[in-house]
């Protein structure tokens, strides 16, 4: 008798045993989504397209001499934070100075003698914006501020020097672009601005030859590395 009850309990747990081992195991759940984080500071660096173009009027005759215009390759470094104040709002400060080589001679439609030279080597912006993130990855933004370009003018009467002036004409700033965090810590960017540089003039001999209206657009890409809370973090 007692055989027989060790015996139907041995082939009872027999029986639980491999039911257990024919159930299905449940798969672990799914790693949560990365949550990306756009507050905090960041530096980085810029390459990119500017140009500038001055438009000349003779001081004397009040007569159009028409425009200098140039454009070429720039680069140079930013540096700036980030706020993200709203699930989807930013908004930040930058700093901004690039390099140029923007230089450009011709002759003076009212009188050919006379040649005007141009020359841009830098320019640097401090600019606040404001983005939306289209996606949590994804900002677009639009940007103002102020702006400076350091602008070289001169004159020459048959290659002699007359006069030259270095400025640093400033003026407001606009612009537009998106940036994208492509992986922790990382984003690229892609912007146009445009600088709406004050009035100078060119003398000689202590009177104004031309008055010099300009205007100076750059477009500009660039990766930033983000420290600080900017960041893709998981929860």
């Amino acid at each position: 008798m007692i055989r027989s009850i060790v015996a139907l309990a041995f082939t009872a747990a027999l029986a639980n045993t491999a039911s257990a081992a024919d159930m299905p195991i449940k798969a672990p759940p799914p790693p949560p989504a990365p949550v990306y984080l756009w507050t905090g500071c960041y530096v980085g660096g810029n390459l990119g397209w500017a140009a500038v173009s001055a438009h000349f009027e003779d001081r004397f005759s009040g007569e159009d001499d028409g425009r200098i215009s140039k454009s070429g390759c720039a680069g140079g470094g930013q540096i700036g934070c980030d706020y993200q104040f709203a699930p989807n709002w930013v908004f930040g400060i930058q700093g901004m100075f690039d390099g140029a080589d923007l230089s450009r001679s011709r002759l003076s439609v009212i009188d050919p003698d006379f040649t005007l030279h141009s020359d841009v080597r830098w320019f640097a912006t401090l600019t606040a914006r404001v983005g939306y993130l289209v996606t949590p990855q994804f900002l677009f933004y639009v940007k103002g501020g102020w702006g400076t370009v350091h602008q070289r003018f001169s004159v020459t009467d048959n290659d002699t020097f007359f006069r030259s002036v270095n400025t640093n004409s400033s003026g407001g700033d606009v612009g537009v672009g998106f940036e994208y965090m492509f992986v922790q810590n990382w984003t690229f960017f892609v912007e146009w601005d445009h600088i709406f540089l004050d009035h100078n003039s060119i003398q000689v001999d202590g009177t104004r030859f031309a008055d010099i209206n300009r205007d100076f657009d750059k477009v500009l890409f660039g990766i930033n590395w983000r420290f600080g809370g900017a960041r893709s973090s998981m929860y």
